[in-house]
């Protein structure tokens, strides 16, 4: 096998491992609590500045508990993440469902809320006071939360789709919150009756408090051993796999720690007062200064990594945010925000990273190329200073750099593993949502961003783009030649608006357009090509092009805004252009209602000299309506029958009554989709003669387009 198709075997099998629903709902989670971890990292941050100096200014300024502020901010962030993340959990699987049972949708509020009870009630209070455990409801409790998260809206649902456990509350005077909070009512108090019991038995057993039973588990391989390599590289190993489960590996393993590498720090720290050989290589400094540089994970070497990856991606951009706080050691929006939790991407080598640099440092000082640790260093002290005041010189920020660069070099490969799942994923959201676009009018589903899943977090990400692409320069304008088949000429040109997005390139008109019509901006982007279609036609007019008429777009939406009239008069004038030489074509013109007002605003825009067109336009009884109700110049054959004119008798028919009647009502008619000779041949003969359409030319810009005009087409 190739090397390459192992890669992309390689690619999919990451895909679907990171792909799955739980693995996704976790990850979703963890990077919603991303604002709430971030302050709670500054305030960490904030109260353990590793300078005595700037924690003696703050206790003159704000008093000797100055760092009580820091910890209130902490007991309501990183102190509650297990009890935000069960929530997140439940609510994310609700809507999961939703979208999958939309007639038998439930309120994933309700969800949510029955996980974090699921998980209160199973947790032991912190004393007879039934106080609130803030030992077990940050980080230490990730692991249970999210165990518990999933098990209980699992179990929720599973009740919710038995009818006969639902209670129906409906009528006229009652709310639909009220009728999805009865539907609920059983489903939940079993699910909670379920917890309890859980509970309940795990007291019988002997285990009052499951999070400290578990937690027990994790000393049991440490028990009997020594201060050796392989204590070491087992340490690392198990508090960073309890990382990567969401588990507090540092905390858990706090009792590991303090018996046998606080207590060999000690002993150094006494043998060079002693003035005697140090007898210990592996101490608590020797972990914070040369093992978890910049975090657990060595997560310094991962900024460095994704920083150095050519893509423009959202990793680039959560490791600028996470350089400040990694540079102290801190590194809770990586570990969230990216996420490396439960990430299997970076599995690998957020393990692998500090066994090697176990290692490393290790051999350096058995060597005695690095002094021994002798001096106690702050967690938060910075890489490279830690380095130089662990050792006493320059070796040990020499050791930090080895360190970094072999983090580094590991974490190469994985990052960019990591950024192909992460493009396999967005092409795949990209998809769906170019999917979801013509499903919008056949069936009753949610807007695009009113959506929930991924697709409606991707509508409003490039919902919020489009907004800025007009000071970005990133929409502009295409223009296709409407063509007089009998003279060769261009007679008019249709402008035709373009996005190129800076991530994503060229986004289809037919989902942008649908994006600016959801979130209320087609005004601002209808008259910003408005504007541009004038300016351009200002450029060529100056040229000594004349005789070329500018059609744009106008979606039914824009019609709903009374002053259209007097906008599109004011850009006509500002750059000085004859309103016969312009033309407003109606786009979705199967919306078009004399009782909204249409008639009389298109009417107005008529009297300024503007011409009128309308789209898509057939045999049926709307489209004859329009031609009586509406002030219609011009109407362009609806795609579909240009398309099938040379194999469908019927079409052609069609074709002949239309052209017929635009003669007798002085309507010109203009055939869009010509793309073959025999098209072309047939219209001409069934009475149209304008043609726009690949025959021709596709959408140019406006140099091209403007040769295009200077040059003429064929005549037929």
């Amino acid at each position: 096998m190739r090397l390459t198709e192992r890669f992309h075997l390689s690619t999919r099998f990451w895909v679907a491992i990171a792909g799955s629903q739980y693995l996704s709902i976790i990850r979703n989670g963890l990077t919603l609590m991303l604002p709430i971890v971030i302050a709670g990292a500054i305030a960490v941050l904030v109260n353990n500045f590793p300078i005595k100096s700037y924690q003696n200014l703050m206790a003159t300024i704000f008093g000797e508990q100055w760092h009580l502020f820091g910890g209130y901010i902490w007991n309501g962030t990183l102190a509650v993440l297990s009890p935000v993340m069960v929530f997140t959990i439940g609510h994310s699987l609700a809507e999961n469902y939703n979208q999958k049972n939309p007639l038998d949708a439930i309120h994933p509020i309700i969800v949510g809320l029955v996980s974090f009870c699921s998980l209160m009630t199973i947790m032991q209070p912190a004393s007879a006071a039934y106080a609130i455990p803030y030992e077990w409801t940050g980080i230490h409790g990730l692991f249970l939360a999210i165990l518990v998260g999933i098990a209980s809206a699992e179990l929720f649902l599973l009740l919710y789709r038995l009818k006969l456990l639902r209670v129906h509350f409906f009528s006229e005077e009652a709310s639909i919150t009220i009728a999805n909070a009865f539907a609920g009512l059983i489903p939940g108090v079993l699910t909670l009756v379920a917890f309890a019991a859980f509970k309940a038995g795990m007291r019988l057993l002997g285990v009052p408090d499951i999070h400290a039973f578990i937690y027990s588990f994790i000393y049991l391989p440490f028990k009997g051993l020594g201060n050796t390599l392989t204590t070491a590289l087992l340490y690392n190993l198990v508090r960073h796999l309890l990382w990567f489960l969401g588990i507090h590996g540092s905390n858990a393993l706090e009792p590991i720690m303090t018996e046998i590498y606080a207590t060999a720090m000690t002993a150094n720290e006494l043998a060079r007062s002693a003035g005697e050989p140090i007898p210990f290589i592996f101490t608590k400094t020797f972990f914070d200064s040369y093992i978890s540089i910049g975090g657990a994970g060595s997560t310094l070497s991962l900024i460095v990594a994704l920083l150095a990856t050519r893509r423009r991606s959202s990793m680039k951009r959560i490791a600028q945010i996470s350089i400040i706080p990694a540079l102290f050691n801190i590194n809770e929006t990586l570990l969230f925000g990216l996420p490396i939790v439960l990430n299997p991407v970076l599995l690998v080598p957020f393990v692998l990273i500090p066994l090697l640099c176990t290692i490393v440092a290790y051999a350096a000082m058995s060597w005695g190329l690095v002094p021994l640790t002798t001096t106690e260093v702050a967690w938060t002290t910075p890489a490279l200073v830690s380095g130089y005041v662990a050792s006493g010189g320059v070796a040990g920020s020499i050791l930090q750099l080895v360190n970094i660069a072999v983090g580094v070099v590991v974490y190469i490969p994985f990052v960019r593993m990591l950024e192909k799942v992460q493009q396999y994923r967005f092409e795949a959201t990209y998809k769906e949502l170019l999917r979801a676009i013509g499903k919008l009018g056949e069936t009753s589903a949610a807007s695009l961003v009113a959506r929930t899943d991924d697709i409606g977090s991707f509508s409003r990400a490039l919902a919020n783009d489009l907004m800025d692409s007009i000071k970005k320069n990133e929409l502009f304008l295409e223009y296709q030649p409407q063509v007089d088949c009998l003279s060769g000429k261009v007679i008019g040109v249709e402008a035709l608006v373009r996005w190129k997005h800076d991530n994503i390139g060229r986004i289809p008109p037919s989902l942008f357009v649908v994006l600016a019509e959801e979130i209320g901006f087609i005004q601002e982007l209808g008259m910003w090509v408005c504007d541009e279609a004038c300016r351009q036609l200002r450029v060529w007019r100056d040229k000594g092009l004349a005789d070329v008429v500018m059609s744009i777009n106008v979606s039914v939406k824009q019609l709903a805004d009374a002053d259209l009239p007097e906008k599109i008069e004011a850009r006509l004038k500002k750059h000085g252009i004859d309103p016969a030489d312009f033309k407003v074509e109606v786009t979705e013109s199967t919306g078009l209602s004399s009782d909204m007002g249409h008639n009389i605003l298109l009417a107005d825009i008529r009297r300024m000299g503007v011409k009128i067109a309308i789209d898509d336009f057939g045999m049926g009884h709307t489209s004859l309506v329009y031609l009586k109700q509406f002030p219609v110049s011009t109407i362009k054959l609806d795609g579909s029958l240009v398309r099938d004119i040379t194999s469908n008798k019927i079409s052609a028919d069609i074709i002949s009554s239309i052209s017929e009647l635009g003669r007798t009502m002085g309507v010109e008619l203009l055939a869009e989709f010509v793309e073959t000779d025999v098209q072309a041949i047939t219209l001409k003969k069934l009475g149209c003669h304008i043609f726009q359409g690949y025959l021709y030319s596709p959408p140019l810009s406006a140099d091209d387009c403007e040769k295009a005009i200077l040059r003429g087409y064929r005549t037929y």
